[in-house]
């Protein structure tokens, strides 16, 4: 009785006979493809849930006054689903009605070229991709007289962009294993010595699809079997074109709540390494990852995850999530992502999984460093300290001498160091604006003092850190980079590597950079004595902190992190005491690296042992997936992390374990400049807090200097030294920031969820 009273009652509410429900049946909207505030392209999945499925049928669902119910429907899923479509730019009110009882909730649409939290404006000039080079005018934005020609990069597209954000028409190309190739040992690629996948379609049309008995069976690691049919998808989103590969069947259908069933749901970023300051947009893969693609994970990519091309890993962390968002629209829900990439790729992890927690969830990091941004506190280091021992007062020290107070285990290191990056905080260096900008609108501090800054270290950064205007009356951007107080050699000189005078010395003549990298010093040959020290815009700490511009340990322990540390014992810039910089951060934050594997290898890391990496960071996340418990996540990755699965250290590429702690694997002790002089592992400190310079203190362990020694240091710190155990100025844990009021941001706040309807909306 009571089933054939509910069900009449829902044949009235279907007919419009009864109106009003109880506040207990006003519906949830639930915004799937991203935070509702964040949504960009004018669409947005979403899924209604209802007390009741009866109730949908008496449901009015508008979208700024218009009813949209149409897109609404039970999916074969069995969750009532809809791609709403049309969203104005700005806020808009997805209304649900049932009766008297309604909820509704913010959209925000932000224009697919972007930007949505990085900026209120974007970086310029930005040279769009072109499927032909071709040359092309371009102007520095501070100053528009300023103008060059340039060559565009080739898009790898058929279609010209069609507007300014570099827009262009969205394209797939088709490719099919043949049934020969079933079983065999080829690859999953298309190129190489025994590809698996061959074109059937490269404009377009998947029209010319073989025929089933002509194409090889696939079966994903989920037990889904398809046929063994790639699609890649190829478009600009952000301003950058970015490739996705999966396996998809032009003759089946597809939709976001009904996936393709060669997909397993699973996504793999591909990060690219190196840096650079570029202002060109240009192609980016496909990547047909072997790995990935042999367990139906869909491979991803785009420009602007690429290190070399984009040295702003927040922008890198707004295309991710505009990317995902896209392919959550199209293809359907993201079980995880799982990321690789080794040096700048590695930064392309840890700073995205810093800045929007929940973008990449499993990271696969190789020769890896924390982030960019504190990379250059060594680098920086590494140019004075070679500057330094150019001079008269620096060139006695011994090399072994230079090696302690660099902290390295040779003195080739900070020489690398110099020679591959120093030039790329230069901002009247062209190349770094990317190979052929046009030298006539770059800065120069007289003769363009408005022109583009080329610098990695500040320009791409602008919109985000803001500018100030210098001493010499020209605009730049705010940097981070702070050696006040900074005892250079500290350590040396308690363990007697240096004996006071040489510590003096070194102190007093070291200086700094101002924002246009030029040495405080002056000449080597007769340097300025006390060499001013470098001074950080104050303003810009908080920035970096907070924004997750500098991966932080906290954001860190909601991902799980495999690191795998490639050693040469050759003189480069990849130091093995960089994954410990991670680690130190992770216990800071959380008293413990739960979620944090070391496995360092002497030589290369094989081809075996990035399989190993990659199948555990698989089996890892999805027991995480399958965790239902209230636990945080943090602690989910913990308790879900493999056992068998840990810190290791390997003497070969193929060798057995020699044991983490064992002689052998001593390289974490190795040390940077600023460690040296006392600072901590984690290398997280930009400006230190002083403390009164103190003769008597233990940090000079006994040292006695006369009162000529005494008075030159407090020349070189009037204000003080650096007290290491405090927190850096305007450190604090990194939150969602958002830039989309201009520089200096301000907290992204919680995602909106649906409230009531005030009283009398939607009727």
């Amino acid at each position: 009785m009571h089933k054939n009273l509910t069900a009449f009652r829902s044949l009235m509410i279907a007919a419009g006979l009864v109106c009003a429900l109880p506040a207990s049946a006003a519906p949830e909207i639930l915004v799937l493809s991203n935070r509702a505030d964040l949504i960009s392209g004018g669409d947005a999945l979403v899924e209604i849930k209802w007390e009741a499925v009866a109730h949908s049928k008496a449901a009015r669902i508008e979208l700024n006054g218009v009813d949209i119910r149409p897109a609404f429907a039970t999916r074969p899923n069995g969750r009532y689903m809809g791609l709403v479509t049309g969203l104005k730019p700005g806020d808009n009110t997805l209304t649900v009605r049932v009766g008297g009882a309604g909820r509704e909730i913010t959209v925000t649409n932000h224009s697919v070229g972007g930007p949505v939290f990085s900026g209120g404006t974007q970086l310029a000039p930005w040279i769009c991709a072109t499927p032909t080079v071709r040359p092309v005018t371009v102007s520095a934005p501070r100053d528009s007289s300023l103008t060059g020609t340039t060559n565009t990069r080739a898009s790898g597209l058929s279609s010209e962009p069609f507007d300014a954000q570099c827009n262009t028409a969205t394209e797939y190309q088709y490719y099919y294993q043949p049934k020969a190739k079933e079983g065999t040992d080829c690859t999953f690629n298309i190129t190489g010595a025994n590809p698996c996948f061959v074109a059937y379609s490269l404009i377009g049309d998947p029209a010319s699809r073989p025929g089933d008995s002509d194409i090889a069976d696939f079966t994903n690691d989920r037990g889904d079997m398809v046929k063994s049919l790639l699609r890649v998808e190829k478009g600009t989103i952000n301003r950058s074109l970015y490739s996705l590969v999966a396996f998809y069947d032009p003759a089946r259908p597809s939709a976001p709540w009904a996936p393709q069933k060669g997909w397993n749901g699973k996504v793999m970023w591909k990060m690219g390494a190196a840096t650079s300051a570029n202002r060109f947009e240009s192609a980016a893969g496909p990547n047909f990852d072997t790995n990935s693609l042999s367990r139906g994970f869909m491979v991803a990519t785009s420009l602007l995850t690429q290190h070399s091309l984009n040295n702003n890993e927040l922008l890198a962390a707004e295309t991710i999530m505009m990317v995902r968002e896209h392919i959550i629209e199209t293809y359907g829900e993201i079980r995880y992502t799982m990321s690789d990439g080794g040096s700048g790729g590695s930064m392309m992890q840890t700073t995205p999984a810093t800045v929007m927690p929940g973008l990449l969830n499993g990271l696969m990091t190789t020769i890896s460093y924390p982030d960019a941004v504190s990379t250059w506190i060594e680098t920086k280091d590494c140019g004075l300290l070679n500057n330094y021992y150019s001079t008269p007062q620096g060139a006695p020290l011994t090399t072994a001498q230079r090696t302690a107070v660099n902290g390295h285990v040779s003195s080739g290191y900070c020489t690398t160091w110099v020679n591959s990056f120093l030039p790329q905080f230069l901002p009247t260096n062209t190349n770094n604006c990317g190979f052929g900008f046009p030298a006539s609108i770059v800065y120069h501090p007289t003769l363009r003092p408005n022109g583009v800054r080329c610098d990695t270290d500040g320009g791409p950064q602008e919109p985000q850190w803001g500018t100030f205007v210098d001493a010499d009356g020209n605009t730049k951007t705010k940097l981070p980079y702070d050696n006040v107080g900074v005892q250079y050699g500290l350590k040396t000189l308690q363990e007697g590597v240096l004996s006071a005078e040489e510590f003096v010395r070194l102190n007093e003549t070291i200086g700094g950079y101002n924002n246009d990298r030029i040495w405080s010093g002056g000449s080597t040959g007769s340097p300025t004595i006390p060499a001013p020290r470098m001074v950080a815009q104050a303003d810009v700490l908080p920035i970096i902190y907070k924004s997750g511009i500098l991966a932080d340990g906290k954001q860190l322990a909601k991902a799980a992190i495999i690191d795998m540390r490639a050693h040469s014992n050759n003189p480069d810039i990849h130091m093995p005491w960089r994954s410990w910089s991670t680690r130190d951060r992770l216990d800071r934050a959380n008293g413990h690296h739960g979620n944090h594997v070391i496995r360092l290898h002497f030589g290369a890391v094989g081809a075996a042992a990035t399989t190993l990496a990659f199948d555990t960071m698989d089996r890892w996340l999805a027991a995480v997936e399958s965790d239902t418990s209230d636990t945080p996540l943090e602690q989910k990755i913990v308790n879900n992390k493999p056992a068998e699965y840990g810190d290791a250290c390997f003497n070969s590429a193929t060798g057995p374990d020699v044991g983490f702690e064992s002689p052998e694997c001593l390289l974490k002790n190795t040390r940077s400049p600023h460690i040296v002089a006392g600072g901590p592992q984690a290398e997280n400190i930009f400006k230190c807090q002083l403390k009164p310079l103190n003769f008597s203190d233990a940090d000079y362990n006994g040292t006695i200097l006369d009162e000529g020694q005494k008075a030159r240091l407090t020349a070189v710190f009037p204000n003080g030294v650096c007290d290491w155990t405090l927190p850096g100025v305007g450190q604090m844990d990194a939150v969602p920031t958002t830039f989309k009021n201009g520089p200096g941001g301000e907290p992204l706040g919680d995602a909106p969820e649906s409230g009531r309807t005030p009283h009398g909306r939607g009727k």
